[in-house]
């Protein structure tokens, strides 16, 4: 018995030790208030979490290795820094992001007094950020990703699924020892695919010869986002519009012309594709899956189902089948 205890209680020491460690630094109080804290994974991949408030201004500078991709996402007040070598400043705004790749030179910054500062930032080895590139897009999309991603600064908007799955990093304590890199490793991949496609999507629509701003551009974007992560009950065009800030008229024209269908239309195709892979992917039934996919009546799935892939859903499965024996 007491040799079960003390194996379990190495078992468990062991573990804690070799779960990802996080190091944090308290603003010392006579300078302000807040933490700093920073957790690194597997690959050298390093999260950092900053939440600063100084009694006056404060002036820092330092070296940016240019080993890493850098991802900053701003959560609170808008914060600056400046690149000595090349003489510009970048600004992000609160609830918006960059990635870049470290230049090797000095920048510098100045957190203004009483200002609440909070972001996150995400280093990741260029060599492995590489390897991922390399190892998941084709040719064509890795080097659209590479020439968008190593050569310049890009902008993103903090999406809501951003930050729960910043929000959700931190869970990793629940986890001992590989566990714990596991799922940091999972919430990584899960924010990059996101991040990602931001990314090359934003680049892709801001070359669209359309007349549109800059922030009504944005505001499209999030608004087919909102659609996509709450499928089932997706807003009406004026809920849309009010919770993007822009009007329904604009809304409408912008996602029509961005997309290539109206919002009533994508939000039809979107749950008719999710249902046919629930179809494929398990044992639900049609009522179940109209459930999941927002319809209220499986009739009204079932009818919509029909005039899009040619045959009720519950024969759906079946039919794939046969035309893969085929």
């Amino acid at each position: 018995m007491t040799h079960g205890s003390h194996y379990l209680g190495k078992l468990y020491n062991d573990l804690i030790a070799n779960s990802p460690q996080t190091i944090s630094i308290d603003i010392p109080s006579d300078m302000g208030k807040g933490r700093i804290a920073q957790t690194q994974i597997k690959h050298g991949i390093i999260f950092s979490d900053w939440q600063m408030c100084y009694q006056s201004d404060m002036n820092v500078q330092g070296t940016v290795s240019k080993d890493y991709m850098q991802i900053i996402f701003c959560l609170n007040d808008a914060i600056s820094w400046g690149i000595m070598d090349e003489k510009r400043s970048i600004t992000i705004q609160k609830n918006e992001s960059c990635i870049y790749a470290g230049h090797g030179g000095t920048e510098y910054a100045c957190y203004k007094k009483d200002s609440n500062f909070s972001f996150k930032s995400i280093k990741i080895p260029i060599a492995y950020f590489s390897q991922l590139l390399t190892d998941y897009f084709d040719g064509q999309e890795a080097t659209a990703y590479e020439k968008k991603l190593l050569d310049g600064i890009s902008k993103v908007p903090v999406t809501p699924i951003m930050e729960q799955i910043l929000a959700e990093t931190s869970q990793f304590t629940q986890y001992r020892g590989g566990l714990g890199y596991l799922y940091l490793d999972g919430k990584l991949l899960e924010l990059l695919s996101i991040y990602l496609g931001e990314v090359l999507e934003l680049d892709i629509l801001m070359g669209k010869n359309v007349s549109m701003s800059r922030t009504e551009r944005t505001a499209i974007m999030e608004a087919k986002r909102i659609i996509d992560s709450q499928l089932a009950f997706a807003p009406s065009c004026e809920e849309l519009s009010h919770l993007v800030h822009l009007s329904t008229t604009k809304l409408t024209r912008g996602f029509s012309s961005f997309y290539g269908m109206p919002i009533h239309q994508y939000i039809i195709e979107q749950r008719l594709t999710q249902a046919a892979q629930l179809l494929l992917e398990g044992d639900r039934n049609v009522s179940e899956i109209a459930a999941i996919v927002g319809y209220g009546k499986p009739s009204n799935l079932a009818a919509a189902f029909k005039k899009r892939y040619g045959v009720a859903p519950k024969n759906y499965r079946e039919s794939r089948f046969d035309t893969h024996k085929k």
